[in-house]
C-alpha cells in the first residue's frame, strides 16, 4: 500500500530507502478512481497525512505513475 496511517507524514515514509521511492511530495496525488456519486470528481491522496477525498477533476495535483510487479 501506498499508505501507511502508523505514519505522520506519507511522503517521507516513503521517500525512506526501505520504500523504494525518491522525490514524493508532501502534497495531493490523483487516484485513477472517479468518485461515483459526482465524477466530475475524482479521489485525491494527501501524502502529508494520508487523507482521502474526492475532488474536482479540474484541479492541478500530483499524479503517481505505478505498476504490477512483473
Amino acid at each position: 500500500s501506498l499508505i501507511n496511517l502508523a505514519e505522520a507524514n506519507q511522503s517521507a515514509w516513503l521517500n525512506s530507502s526501505a520504500q523504494g521511492f525518491s522525490n514524493m511530495q508532501s502534497n495531493s496525488y490523483w487516484s485513477s478512481s472517479s468518485y461515483a456519486n459526482n465524477t466530475v470528481n475524482a479521489w485525491i491522496v494527501y501524502f502529508n497525512g494520508g487523507n482521502v477525498i474526492a475532488f474536482n477533476k479540474s484541479n492541478n495535483d500530483y499524479v503517481l505513475p505505478v505498476r504490477g510487479p512483473n
